[in-house]
């Protein structure tokens, strides 16, 4: 099948899902991330109902906890797919992730002010259609990975200082919960947008972390005037060590190959270009410790003749610039509207990256179908770039040689109710792999979400 003749399938399944009733939520967020939107000690939020929460309030306990500083909430989304053509063979996957978090704010708890505590759990399991059947690098299934087990995530203290001007973060923590990260990515299903930008877990493979992994480390976020921002993260460069899948998140030891650190600056203008929010914003990472070469061995032969184990270098580093910007509001509901996003991603030594150079970006229109001011319909892909130095390896071993791999997503968010959506999905994988010998694959999927 075509990628033209199958975009009218794909129009008619949401239709169909679009014929559901008008609700108002906003998508699950799966990445462990604290939910920024909303103040601690806001008393104006809502208390569990059955309108918002499948499991409502539990007979009232859920906002007796609530009030006394226990946030607990959980979620479930499953992902089927299949891929009618292209890929290494065809077939159907479905996986599925319950994450499960208590927010716990302490000045209610034990009168500590300005100050919360967040532990984190997610449950995987199912096959991924990525490595079962298409054989691309970059999964299509967003929650496949970390472990297909259960795990805990994170357990993060945070403090809020100087009027919230400066926040402090530190314990068990995930990297890309607060660095390479867009609230917009979770709008697609493809690992390349939904979660953050994979390259530098290919140019680290195991020195960085996200969504279900933690690590040891610690964030600095300072507001600055004028709509500035800037963020430090240092973080345990060594996150898999002692096997952390085998032990459910729970391994607390420290690894043995240095430290990465992230820095990001930005601007979060309300009024940006054209008048309408935005965020613009640059960052880097530095991990300080070992990374292989991609193509020579410990002999400088070349590592896909000789079988030997890879060159190591003493460093990796890598910049990223990330940009969103509201392009359109709708009538009588400012905060809804289309948005554009981009992030560029480049760790150029290609003698040590994999995929020195990354790009994503996408539209998302919220409430474009009068009457569904909470449905999202979204566009958009990735392009990953392969290193020359690895191609050129290839070649010479006689392997397939690595180019770019690019997925093209469109999907339809369909808010059923507050707590329920669904968000049928068109993918279209190109060069799986990078590699020309692996057919362009078409994914058919959905995503389903549930809030507990």
């Amino acid at each position: 099948m075509t990628r033209s003749a199958a975009l009218p399938l794909f129009a008619a399944m949401v239709a169909l899902a679009a014929s559901s009733p008008a609700a108002s939520a906003a998508c699950l967020i799966h990445t462990g991330v604290p939910d920024e939107s909303k103040s601690p000690t806001d008393e104006s939020q809502p208390h569990f109902d059955l309108e918002d929460n499948l499991t409502g309030d539990w007979f009232g306990l859920r906002n007796w906890l609530y009030d006394h500083g226990a946030d607990i909430n959980g979620s479930y989304v499953a992902e089927p797919a299949f891929n009618p053509s292209g890929g290494v063979q065809r077939g159907a996957t479905y996986l599925h992730n319950i994450g499960l978090s208590g927010l716990f704010h302490l000045d209610k708890l034990i009168g500590l002010p300005h100050s919360d505590f967040l532990v984190t759990f997610s449950q995987r399991s199912g096959r991924g259609l990525t490595q079962d059947k298409i054989g691309n690098a970059i999964s299509v299934q967003q929650i496949y990975g970390g472990g297909e087990t259960y795990r805990l995530v994170q357990m993060r203290m945070t403090h809020h200082l100087f009027d919230d001007r400066l926040t402090l973060s530190y314990g068990r923590v995930t990297a890309t919960a607060d660095f390479l990260t867009s609230p917009f990515y979770c709008a697609f299903v493809n690992n390349g947008i939904c979660g953050q930008p994979p390259a530098p877990f290919f140019n680290m493979p195991n020195g960085i972390t996200a969504y279900p992994q933690g690590t040891w480390g610690a964030v600095a976020a300072l507001k600055l005037p004028q709509e500035t921002y800037v963020k430090f993260g240092v973080y345990d460069g060594d996150p898999n060590v002692g096997d952390d899948v085998s032990q459910h998140g729970a391994n607390f030891s420290f690894g043995r190959n240095g430290v990465l650190m992230l820095a990001e600056l930005g601007w979060k203008p309300k009024e940006g270009f054209f008048g309408m929010p935005g965020r613009y914003s640059f960052g880097g990472y530095y991990h300080t410790d070992h990374e292989p070469d991609v193509a020579r061995d410990v002999l400088n032969g070349n590592r896909f003749l000789t079988g030997l184990p890879a060159l190591e270098h003493d460093s990796q580093e890598g910049y990223y610039l990330l940009f969103e910007q509201m392009l359109h509001r709708n009538a009588g509901r400012p905060e809804t509207g289309l948005n554009a996003f981009t992030t560029f991603v480049a760790s150029p030594n290609e003698t040590k990256s994999v995929i020195p150079y990354f790009l994503n970006g996408g539209l998302v229109y919220q409430g474009l179908i009068p009457g569904r001011p909470n449905d999202k319909l979204a566009l958009g892909g990735y392009y990953a770039s392969y290193s020359s130095d690895l191609r050129n390896a290839q070649r010479e071993a006689g392997l397939a040689p690595q180019h770019a791999e690019t997925d093209l997503e469109l999907n339809y968010q369909v808010q059923v109710t507050p707590f329920f959506y669904v968000r049928p999905n068109i993918q279209y994988v190109i060069q799986p792999n990078g590699q020309t010998n692996i057919e362009n694959a078409l994914v058919l999927g959905a995503e389903v979400g549930i809030t507990f």
